[in-house]
Protein backbone atom coordinates (compact mmCIF):
# COMPACT_ATOMS: atom_id res chain seq x y z
CA UNK A 1 0.00 0.00 0.00
CA UNK A 2 0.99 3.96 -1.17
CA UNK A 3 1.61 5.71 1.83
CA UNK A 4 0.10 9.43 1.56
CA UNK A 5 1.97 12.09 0.60
CA UNK A 6 2.10 13.33 4.03
CA UNK A 7 3.18 10.26 5.55
CA UNK A 8 6.33 10.20 2.82
CA UNK A 9 7.46 13.69 3.55
CA UNK A 10 7.53 12.91 6.98
CA UNK A 11 9.96 10.30 6.28
CA UNK A 12 11.91 12.45 4.55
CA UNK A 13 12.15 14.98 7.18
CA UNK A 14 13.03 12.14 9.29
CA UNK A 15 16.08 10.64 7.27
CA UNK A 16 17.25 13.95 6.45
CA UNK A 17 17.40 15.22 10.21
CA UNK A 18 18.87 11.93 11.15
CA UNK A 19 22.46 12.02 12.07
CA UNK A 20 24.83 10.79 9.49
CA UNK A 21 27.87 9.46 11.05
CA UNK A 22 31.44 9.97 9.47
CA UNK A 23 33.76 7.16 8.71
CA UNK A 24 37.32 7.03 10.54
CA UNK A 25 38.61 8.23 7.15
CA UNK A 26 36.31 11.47 7.52
CA UNK A 27 36.55 11.80 11.36
CA UNK A 28 40.64 12.20 10.69
CA UNK A 29 40.24 14.15 7.80
CA UNK A 30 38.27 16.71 10.18
CA UNK A 31 40.40 16.53 13.07
CA UNK A 32 43.38 17.11 11.29
CA UNK A 33 41.91 19.98 9.97
CA UNK A 34 41.02 21.53 12.80
CA UNK A 35 44.69 20.46 14.84
CA UNK A 36 45.95 22.60 12.09
CA UNK A 37 44.40 25.24 12.21
CA UNK A 38 45.50 24.90 16.06
CA UNK A 39 42.13 23.91 17.73
CA UNK A 40 43.09 21.39 19.07
CA UNK A 41 39.94 20.84 21.37
CA UNK A 42 37.74 20.54 18.52
CA UNK A 43 40.16 17.86 16.85
CA UNK A 44 40.50 15.53 19.94
CA UNK A 45 37.27 14.09 19.65
CA UNK A 46 37.09 13.45 16.00
CA UNK A 47 40.49 11.82 16.03
CA UNK A 48 40.25 9.54 18.74
CA UNK A 49 37.35 8.16 17.24
CA UNK A 50 39.22 7.24 13.96
CA UNK A 51 42.27 6.21 16.35
CA UNK A 52 39.95 4.14 18.24
CA UNK A 53 38.58 2.69 15.00
CA UNK A 54 41.57 1.41 14.13
CA UNK A 55 42.74 4.23 11.22
CA UNK A 56 46.33 4.42 11.93
CA UNK A 57 47.32 7.92 10.90
CA UNK A 58 44.48 9.17 13.44
CA UNK A 59 46.33 6.96 16.06
CA UNK A 60 49.56 8.76 15.00
CA UNK A 61 48.54 12.02 15.21
CA UNK A 62 46.29 11.54 18.33
CA UNK A 63 49.03 9.75 20.27
CA UNK A 64 51.11 13.16 18.98
CA UNK A 65 48.93 15.24 20.59
CA UNK A 66 49.02 13.15 23.73
CA UNK A 67 52.64 12.94 23.66
CA UNK A 68 53.04 16.55 23.65
CA UNK A 69 50.52 17.00 26.28
CA UNK A 70 53.32 14.82 28.69
CA UNK A 71 50.34 11.95 28.31
CA UNK A 72 52.95 9.48 28.00
CA UNK A 73 51.47 6.21 28.39
CA UNK A 74 48.24 7.37 26.46
CA UNK A 75 50.58 7.91 23.97
CA UNK A 76 52.78 5.25 23.65
CA UNK A 77 49.50 2.99 23.20
CA UNK A 78 48.27 5.15 20.35
CA UNK A 79 51.68 5.35 18.50
CA UNK A 80 52.19 1.35 19.17
CA UNK A 81 49.08 0.89 17.34
CA UNK A 82 50.11 2.90 14.65
CA UNK A 83 53.47 1.18 14.27
CA UNK A 84 52.04 -2.46 14.44
CA UNK A 85 50.31 -0.94 11.21
CA UNK A 86 53.21 -0.17 9.45
CA UNK A 87 52.72 3.94 9.81
CA UNK A 88 56.10 5.41 9.99
CA UNK A 89 54.53 8.50 12.51
CA UNK A 90 53.40 5.98 14.80
CA UNK A 91 57.31 4.01 14.43
CA UNK A 92 58.96 7.22 14.73
CA UNK A 93 56.65 8.35 17.78
CA UNK A 94 57.29 5.15 19.97
CA UNK A 95 60.71 4.95 19.22
CA UNK A 96 61.18 8.44 20.53
CA UNK A 97 59.10 7.56 23.73
CA UNK A 98 61.39 4.28 23.64
CA UNK A 99 64.82 6.54 23.83
CA UNK A 100 63.62 8.86 26.08
CA UNK A 101 62.13 6.58 28.47
CA UNK A 102 58.75 8.19 28.54
CA UNK A 103 55.39 6.61 28.78
CA UNK A 104 57.73 3.13 28.16
CA UNK A 105 60.71 1.73 29.81
CA UNK A 106 64.05 3.28 28.23
CA UNK A 107 65.23 0.86 25.69
CA UNK A 108 67.51 1.67 23.21
CA UNK A 109 67.66 -0.90 21.25
CA UNK A 110 64.11 -0.51 20.86
CA UNK A 111 64.34 2.77 19.90
CA UNK A 112 67.05 2.15 17.06
CA UNK A 113 64.64 -0.92 15.47
CA UNK A 114 61.46 1.56 15.50
CA UNK A 115 63.79 4.41 13.94
CA UNK A 116 64.89 1.75 11.52
CA UNK A 117 61.67 1.15 10.15
CA UNK A 118 60.17 4.49 9.72
CA UNK A 119 63.39 5.24 8.35
CA UNK A 120 63.37 2.74 5.82
CA UNK A 121 60.33 3.82 4.77
CA UNK A 122 61.69 7.43 4.16
CA UNK A 123 60.28 8.73 7.29
CA UNK A 124 62.37 12.37 7.36
CA UNK A 125 62.72 12.69 10.99
CA UNK A 126 63.61 9.27 11.73
CA UNK A 127 66.78 9.23 9.20
CA UNK A 128 68.10 12.59 10.82
CA UNK A 129 67.38 11.13 14.18
CA UNK A 130 68.99 7.98 13.26
CA UNK A 131 71.46 9.56 11.94
CA UNK A 132 72.04 11.97 15.10
CA UNK A 133 72.16 8.73 17.13
CA UNK A 134 75.20 7.38 14.83
CA UNK A 135 77.02 11.01 15.45
CA UNK A 136 76.70 10.73 18.94
CA UNK A 137 77.42 7.30 19.39
CA UNK A 138 73.47 6.57 21.45
CA UNK A 139 70.89 3.72 21.09
CA UNK A 140 73.67 1.12 20.12
CA UNK A 141 75.76 3.35 17.57
CA UNK A 142 79.65 3.58 17.86
CA UNK A 143 80.78 6.46 15.86
CA UNK A 144 82.80 4.56 13.23
CA UNK A 145 83.56 5.36 9.77
CA UNK A 146 83.87 1.90 9.06
CA UNK A 147 79.99 1.14 10.47
CA UNK A 148 78.13 1.13 6.60
CA UNK A 149 75.06 1.30 8.25
CA UNK A 150 75.56 3.93 10.81
CA UNK A 151 77.22 6.24 7.92
CA UNK A 152 74.59 4.94 5.45
CA UNK A 153 71.69 7.21 7.68
CA UNK A 154 74.64 9.89 7.80
CA UNK A 155 74.22 9.81 4.15
CA UNK A 156 70.55 9.80 3.53
CA UNK A 157 70.12 12.43 6.36
CA UNK A 158 72.65 15.01 4.29
CA UNK A 159 70.53 14.56 1.76
CA UNK A 160 67.46 16.44 4.18
CA UNK A 161 70.10 19.04 4.19
CA UNK A 162 71.33 17.96 8.38
CA UNK A 163 74.03 19.99 8.32
CA UNK A 164 75.75 17.48 11.20
CA UNK A 165 75.21 14.95 8.65
CA UNK A 166 77.31 17.23 5.48
CA UNK A 167 79.85 18.23 8.35
CA UNK A 168 80.51 14.76 8.93
CA UNK A 169 81.07 13.81 5.36
CA UNK A 170 82.72 16.41 4.23
CA UNK A 171 85.41 16.24 7.19
CA UNK A 172 85.62 11.84 6.07
CA UNK A 173 85.67 12.66 2.89
CA UNK A 174 88.83 15.37 3.45
CA UNK A 175 90.88 12.71 5.28
CA UNK A 176 89.78 9.57 4.02
CA UNK A 177 88.17 7.96 6.66
CA UNK A 178 85.42 6.31 3.59
CA UNK A 179 88.42 5.35 1.45
CA UNK A 180 90.87 7.42 -0.96
CA UNK A 181 90.29 11.16 -0.09
CA UNK A 182 87.59 13.23 -1.79
CA UNK A 183 88.78 17.04 -1.56
CA UNK A 184 85.56 17.43 -4.26
CA UNK A 185 83.09 16.22 -2.49
CA UNK A 186 84.16 17.49 0.63
CA UNK A 187 84.37 20.96 -1.11
CA UNK A 188 80.60 19.64 -2.48
CA UNK A 189 78.98 19.29 1.19
CA UNK A 190 80.79 22.28 2.39
CA UNK A 191 79.77 24.47 -0.30
CA UNK A 192 75.71 23.08 0.83
CA UNK A 193 76.56 24.19 4.71
CA UNK A 194 77.20 27.52 3.86
CA UNK A 195 74.11 27.45 1.30
CA UNK A 196 72.06 26.37 4.60
CA UNK A 197 73.89 28.87 7.66
CA UNK A 198 71.82 31.11 9.03
CA UNK A 199 74.31 33.79 8.54
CA UNK A 200 73.98 33.37 5.05
CA UNK A 201 70.27 33.51 4.28
CA UNK A 202 70.14 36.70 7.17
CA UNK A 203 72.17 38.09 4.40
CA UNK A 204 70.41 36.63 1.42
CA UNK A 205 67.59 38.37 3.22
CA UNK A 206 69.14 41.79 3.76
CA UNK A 207 69.66 42.04 -0.38
CA UNK A 208 66.01 41.75 -1.13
Amino acid sequence: MKGSPISMLALIGFLVSFPVWAGPQEDYGAGRKAYLAGDVASAMPALKRAADAGHAPAQSLYGYILDKAEYDEEAAQYFRRAADQGDADGQYGLAMLYARGEGVGRDPAAARDWLERAGNQGHQFAVVALSQAFLGSSLGFKADPADAAGVGWVRKAADYDSIPALAYLAKGYRSGAFGAADPAQAERMEARIVELSPDNNRRKGKKK
